[in-house]
């Protein structure tokens, strides 16, 4: 996903069976979808044995980090919400705030032993798989899109910053040849009024 990981598999001479470009900056369940579409058909196909997600996960605005999760096969050890965080956006004095809530580990209780399905595991397994995969690359993309725009507003922050202190520096420097061009003037003017009288 991506023109960066498309160029870095295709210098490596890797095989790529399917790129996706040009998604939207604000990513959509749409196009999770038609990933998902994609990677599942590779999956029960058998032409992979295992599907891994790599993204960067949105800690804060100055912080990002590196994940890669394993979307199939399913682990049902993997599926517990260890660090899970729940994201709202909302806004504080006219501003938008990124608000953090984290999801106790324990949240989940076990399911009992007596349980009945009415209908085949596996026909639950084989509805419920699809959404799951929508569900975690779309939150992928959008951790992925939030984390570059963090990276980008930092950036242009630390560019402002940086351009006010240069045109500070260069308003002292101006101002310091201006006055020293004033004094020669005025030095040469007295030097020319001693010299006449």
């Amino acid at each position: 996903m991506g023109r960066k990981a498309t160029q870095y598999f295709q210098r490596r001479e890797q095989p790529i069976s399917a790129t996706f470009t040009n998604l939207e900056q604000v990513p959509t369940a749409a196009e999770a979808s038609k990933i998902a579409d994609e990677l599942l058909s590779l999956f029960l196909s058998e032409s992979v044995d295992r599907v891994e997600l790599i993204y960067t996960k949105f800690v804060s605005l100055v912080s990002s980090r590196p994940v890669i999760q394993t979307l199939l096969p399913l682990d049902p050890q993997g599926l517990e919400p260890n660090d899970d965080e729940i994201f709202r956006l909302t806004t504080r004095g006219g501003d938008f705030v990124v608000e953090r809530e984290k999801v106790a580990a324990g949240a989940s209780a076990p399911l009992p032993s007596d349980m009945l399905f009415e209908q085949d595991p596996v026909q639950i397994l084989d509805a419920l798989l699809p959404l799951y995969l929508n569900n975690q690359l779309l939150r992928a993309l959008q951790e992925s899109s939030a984390s570059e725009l963090a990276a980008r507003m930092t950036a242009m922050n630390n560019a402002s910053d940086n351009a006010k202190e240069l045109i500070n520096t260069l308003t002292l420097t101006y101002n310091k040849a201006r006055q020293a061009a004033i004094t020669q003037e005025i030095l040469e003017v007295v030097g020319g009024a001693e010299a006449l009288g």
